[in-house]
């Protein structure tokens, strides 16, 4: 049986062995306290077992730091490449962000404020020209041919120029030799004048006052002529047809027009009269006129 023996603190019961009271913790009569426990008091089995753990333990701490930094610090090249397919061109690649077309906005310029645009004068309006009413009588005359001077029953020279047409004399003529079919005498206006009439004399009316001769009568007569207005926007042609036999000025209208020049062409004339002998294509009178 081991020995027993009794805590003086607490009176419990203690055995031979123990230094220390079970129930109270006090320490066996005779025992300090405190007990410090050198190193060496620790047990042979407890260090050997201790030291290889933690130096393993920091072996493991080692490798595991040098995977990591290996890891983090490993080039490009040794990392798996995955080739990824070109992007195709009608395609945008993932990264791509999307072209948009940029929004035109509308320029918008300010209307003119009431001040400024009582301000600015009105635009001219281009005067619309006016013409005189009742003849109109050109200022020059041209014709391709002319006949030569004669005299009259009273010996006195008569002229058969051109400038005739316009004096408005029915006894001085215009004359050519022959039949002048297809000859254009031309009328010159100085401006432009405004036309709705135009006409002639178809022959030479003259009544010779020495002998009476009928110097209508001698000629050839126009029967046919066409007229040729020239207008800035083209020519405008009128065909008039003429009586035999009529002396007096025959007119034909026309569209009004404004020209500057009038052409007047001989289309068909009569046969010689006096039994052919005198052989004479003549005008006594031309006239124009806007109404």
């Amino acid at each position: 049986m081991p020995t027993t023996t009794t805590c003086s603190a607490c009176r419990a019961a203690m055995r031979e062995g123990d230094r220390f009271c079970w129930t109270c913790g006090a320490p066996r009569e005779g025992t300090d306290r405190l007990e410090v426990v050198a190193p060496d008091a620790e047990p042979d089995h407890r260090r050997r077992v201790g030291t290889p753990v933690v130096a393993g333990f920091a072996a493991l701490v080692v490798v595991a730091v040098g995977l990591s930094a290996w890891y983090l610090t490993r080039s490009d090249d040794d990392a798996v490449q995955t080739s990824a397919p070109a992007p195709s061109a009608s395609s945008p690649s993932a990264t791509e962000t999307p072209t948009q077309t940029p929004t035109q906005t509308p320029v918008t310029t300010p209307s003119p404020t009431p001040s400024a645009a009582a301000a600015a004068p009105p635009p001219s309006a281009t005067p619309t020209p006016t013409f005189p009413v009742g003849p109109v009588v050109p200022a020059r005359a041209k014709a391709p041919s002319t006949a030569p001077d004669s005299a009259d029953a009273g010996g006195r020279t008569t002229s058969y120029a051109v400038a005739n047409v316009l004096d408005g004399r029915p006894s001085t003529a215009w004359r050519a030799e022959g039949d002048a079919s297809g000859e254009t005498l031309v009328f010159t206006f100085d401006a432009p004048v405004r036309l709705t009439q135009a006409g002639l004399v178809n022959g030479f009316a003259k009544v010779d006052p020495y002998d009476g001769s009928d110097r209508y009568e001698q000629g050839r007569r126009i029967t046919a002529v066409t007229w040729t207005f020239r207008t800035a926007n083209g020519p405008v042609t009128v065909q008039q047809s003429l009586r035999d036999g009529d002396r007096r000025m025959q007119t034909t209208g026309v569209a009004p027009v404004e020209v500057t020049e009038v052409d007047l062409t001989i289309d068909r004339t009569t046969r010689p009269g006096a039994g052919g002998r005198f052989d004479r294509t003549a005008i006594s009178d031309v006239e124009f006129a806007n109404s």
